[in-house]
């Protein structure tokens, strides 16, 4: 039986329990890809990330992030959320300038920010945006969203696949209120919908249903026998 230590982070918050939930294996060498998507999907987190050695002189460490059902090439909060543990766990000198991780899109900066010898802020460098297509049938979007068409056509505004290093379909809908119901579906694997009120665009992600019990282990630093 291998017993691995894992970290429960809450990142872009400075109260716990709140935020977005992250579990980070520091030490994760041994792991095997399939045994590493088992625990992702048994934490029941929308990431969790695995670190490794370095796979280049010119990366740090390697992460590899996965969500309860794929593993995937970047993902912001896993990211920031992983340096602060590796802060944490005494992996970054203090006062450190920056690091690079070896993410699933290559070699990704972040540049650190310190106060009394702890980690304050990090700064995430992400690729240029790039916007690829644009779908024609806005009512099959909605059908799968769960709300009408009109509600994305009444915006004006395009329905486009955007990424910066993990593609997202990107819709707005014109009302606020408009139910939104996602399914786990191999053609929407992503989406975001954002409901635009005068003056403001409201965003929101909407991914796929993570697991069916939405089960989330209490420890904040614990053990994971596999």
């Amino acid at each position: 039986m291998r017993t691995y230590r894992y970290l429960h982070l809450d990142v872009f918050t400075n109260r716990p329990l709140q935020g977005n939930q992250l579990a980070v294996f520091p030490d994760a060498a041994n792991l095997e890809p399939v045994l590493m998507q088992s625990i992702a999907l048994e934490m029941a987190f929308s990431e969790t990330t695995f670190v490794l050695p370095p796979e280049t002189s010119d990366t740090h460490a390697r992460v590899r992030i996965f969500t309860p059902r794929d593993e995937i090439p970047m993902a912001g909060h896993p990211t920031i959320g992983t340096t602060f543990a590796l802060a944490h766990e005494g992996t970054l000198a203090p006062e450190q300038k920056s690091i690079t991780l070896g993410l699933g899109i290559g070699p990704t900066l972040v540049r650190l920010e310190w106060k009394a010898g702890r980690l304050h802020f990090a700064w995430m460098t992400q690729p240029i945006p790039e916007f690829g297509a644009i779908p024609a049938n806005t009512g099959d979007l909605a059908a799968a969203l769960g709300i009408k068409e009109a509600d994305i056509r009444d915006t004006g505004l395009p329905v486009q696949v955007a990424s910066s290093g993990l593609p997202f379909l990107k819709a707005a809908r014109s009302r606020l209120s408009a139910a939104v119901i996602i399914e786990s579906r191999p053609m929407i694997p992503r989406v975001n919908c954002c409901g635009s009120s005068s003056p403001a665009v409201q965003c929101g992600a909407l991914p796929p249903p993570l697991t069916e019990n939405g089960r989330q282990p209490p420890a904040r630093i614990a053990n994971f026998i596999c």
